[in-house]
């Protein structure tokens, strides 16, 4: 594992977790921060009345307990099924982590000096919902086989920031709670993300990792499952039953077929998926009169990683979240040198919790991207 890369996550883990002080200096400690969050909530819940159904705000009451649980089931399926044995055990670490480090900042650190803004004097920050089941979704992300992991990184920082939303909507924390707690949550998940990188690079220069990593598990699935489908295709193509033989019988027929074909590998191994998808389609031709590959039969990353497994990108992309930021300050320096008074029902009012609403969406891309750019092993 290169030097370089630890630092790197290290650097990153210091500026999320300084994003944490800067939000909360900012939100409690200054009186235009606790201003903007007042107006913003009080906003959210003018909102909540005029354009939200009762319904819709009873099932929203319960939404961070449904993400949360079922994130903790998928992450446990995917957990037995890929064998992320010490994902598992990371994320669970992260999990635990998270929720700690936010109620120990909301009851022992953090104290919001009462500036005669809020309503309510106590502190708020950073938000346990928001934590909880934002944590949840992050150790989704960490269990998540190399496959799975954009989809479960986009959708992950998706659900997170709804959840932060939410918890807005149904007047339990302010924009800089949520936010916060994304970036607590983050933070956990960079170290869970580095200590199982960690513990793999350990397992493999002591030789106890004989199953080898997860890429190449991976990589021996893919395969195995394309050279069932191929040969599959091929009596099908030549009109014989769909009947498949056992491994060995499969094995057998396809060292045959490869020594009659003339195709054989010289150096005496198994051909990778790109040589076996040529000889395939190469078959296909031959039999069915130019016939194409089945759809399905898709070629193989052309890129690897360092262990040589497929990459994968990584998702959401750290683009996305320095748009957000972006838009995020903009929209806050509107509202702060806002010509008129900042109140609720007012243009500035919408302004303020829209920036608020960005504020959570880029604390969740941000975090997401971060773990994910780490979680992908980098090219040779």
């Amino acid at each position: 594992m290169r030097a370089r890369s630890v630092v790197g996550t290290l650097v990153v883990l210091a500026l999320l977790w300084g994003l944490v002080l800067v939000v909360a200096h900012a939100g409690l400690q200054t009186v235009t921060g606790q201003a903007l969050d007042e107006v913003a909530l009080a906003q959210a819940k003018a909102d909540r009345n005029a354009y939200f159904p009762r319904p819709v705000l009873v099932l929203a009451q319960y939404a961070p307990e449904v993400v949360a649980l079922l994130a903790g089931v998928l992450a446990l399926v995917w957990a037995v099924r890929y064998r992320r044995w010490t994902a598992a055990l990371c994320a669970a670490g992260a999990v635990i982590a998270a929720n700690v480090t936010t109620q120990f900042l909301k009851h022992g650190v953090l104290d919001k000096p009462d500036l005669g803004i809020q309503q309510i004097a106590s502190n708020s920050f950073p938000s346990g919902h928001t934590t909880a089941a934002a944590s949840f979704l992050m150790a989704l992300l960490l269990v998540a086989p190399p496959h799975r992991r954009a989809r479960a990184g986009r959708w992950g920082a998706f659900l997170a920031a709804v959840v932060g939303m939410l918890t807005v909507v149904n007047g339990w924390h302010r924009p800089s709670d949520a936010a916060a707690a994304l970036l607590v949550v983050a933070g956990w998940g960079l170290v869970a993300a580095l200590a199982e990188r960690l513990i793999g690079f350990a397992l493999a220069r002591t030789g106890r990792n004989r199953r080898g990593s997860a890429g190449a598990g991976l990589r021996r699935y893919r395969e195995d499952r394309s050279r069932r489908r191929r040969r599959l295709s091929w009596r099908e193509d030549r009109g014989d039953s769909a009947y498949v033989p056992p491994a060995h019988e499969r094995q057998a027929e396809e060292r045959e077929w490869a020594s009659s074909s003339g195709r054989e590998d010289p150096r005496g191994g198994t051909r990778n998926s790109g040589e076996w998808n040529d000889a395939a389609q190469s078959h296909a031709a031959s039999n069915g009169g130019g016939q194409r590959a089945a759809s399905w039969d898709r070629q193989s990353p052309s890129r690897e990683a360092e262990d040589g497994s497929p990459w994968f990108p990584a998702r959401p992309r750290t683009a996305t979240a320095l748009i957000l930021v972006v838009l995020t300050a903009v929209l806050l320096a509107a509202a702060v040198w806002w010509p008129y008074p900042t109140v609720a029902g007012t243009l500035a009012g919408r302004i303020t919790l829209l920036a608020g609403y960005l504020g959570i969406a880029a604390a969740a891309a941000l975090g997401w991207a971060a773990v994910a750019a780490r979680l992908r092993s980098p090219l040779r």
